[in-house]
């Protein structure tokens, strides 16, 4: 599932760099332009679609974005939140079991109740298929409760605190994880669950930001540059770091861009982090971390 760029017109693609330097230099900005552009439309329509389904309960049960890590998918989605005054609980689900989610869907069960499940990865989870078919069981789309079953033997917490074995569940899903649908299709015992709940006719109202190296580095560039994220606004530092710093990790990025495996805005934060600390050792320590990559790198 790739973005479709629409971006220069195509005889731009013949210039020949050699013989029309600044033509060349004219449609590289123009492209990049573009890009950027794209990837803003992206973010804005995360937040649209967030508090749009905040101020539609009642309608689609359940919200899914799927995207690359640290790109900003879950600030969108709490920004969203807090401006719509939604009824939330975040629950970082990176390690959560499906007991673990039958808890946090007991709890949350009220009617207009949104459960943010972050970082919520199933492709390696060993409990998916049960995670998932509870799920689909949470987010039927019908405006009346949807009856969520636990059918194992009750556990001592539930005894303890009088959870029963099945309950009226009334609330609503929002479903952010960093992988990609390719990802997930390519495992048998998850493309079954997966078509029904993100696919064209699915529970959840799907945004998937799946995108290359070029937009992820084009998008954190502009946050750098335009949003503050390594100043004002930043959110791993206090007060945020020294002009210096930020001009630094730009430098960094753009001259290093083809040894990086992933570029990210939460990986520019690292970089900065990285430099202000180790200020002789900042770069072998982050080309010997940056090996990592999404399913959906490109």
């Amino acid at each position: 599932m790739k973005n479709n760029l629409h971006l220069v017109a195509d005889s731009a693609h013949k210039i020949d760099p050699m013989i029309d330097p600044e033509g060349y230099a004219q449609y590289i900005d123009h492209r990049r332009t573009d890009i950027t552009k794209q990837c803003i439309d992206q973010m804005k329509m995360v937040y649209d679609q967030t508090v749009n389904f905040s101020k539609n309960l009642d309608a689609a049960k359940g919200l899914a974005l799927l995207g690359d890590p640290g790109i900003g998918k879950t600030v969108q989605v709490e920004n969203a939140l807090r401006d719509s005054n939604a009824s939330v609980e975040y629950k970082k689900a990176s390690t959560m079991s499906a007991i673990g989610f039958y808890y946090a869907l007991f709890y949350n069960r009220q009617p207009h109740r949104i459960l943010v499940l972050d970082d919520f990865d199933l492709i390696h989870h060993t409990q998916a298929v049960h995670i998932m078919s509870m799920l689909k069981t949470a987010t039927e789309n019908i405006y009346k409760p949807r009856v969520v079953i636990w059918d194992k033997q009750p556990t001592s917490y539930m005894i303890e605190n009088n959870i029963p074995n099945q309950f009226e569940y009334w609330g609503n899903i929002i479903w952010i994880t960093n992988e990609s649908p390719e990802s997930i299709m390519k495992k048998p015992k998850l493309r079954q669950h997966m078509g029904a709940l993100v696919g064209p006719d699915g529970r959840f109202r799907p945004i998937v930001l799946n995108w290359t190296k070029e937009q992820k580095f084009l998008w954190t560039i502009h946050l750098i540059k335009n949003e503050e994220i390594l100043g004002a606004n930043c959110m791993k530092k206090r007060g945020g770091y020294s002009q210096e710093i930020q001009d630094t990790v730009v430098d960094f990025l753009t001259k290093e861009y083809s040894k990086l495996v992933s570029i990210s805005p939460r990986g520019a934060c690292n970089i900065a982090d990285d430099m202000l600390n180790f200020p002789d050792s900042w770069r072998e320590k982050t080309l010997s971390l940056n090996v990592f990559a999404w399913q959906g790198d490109k």
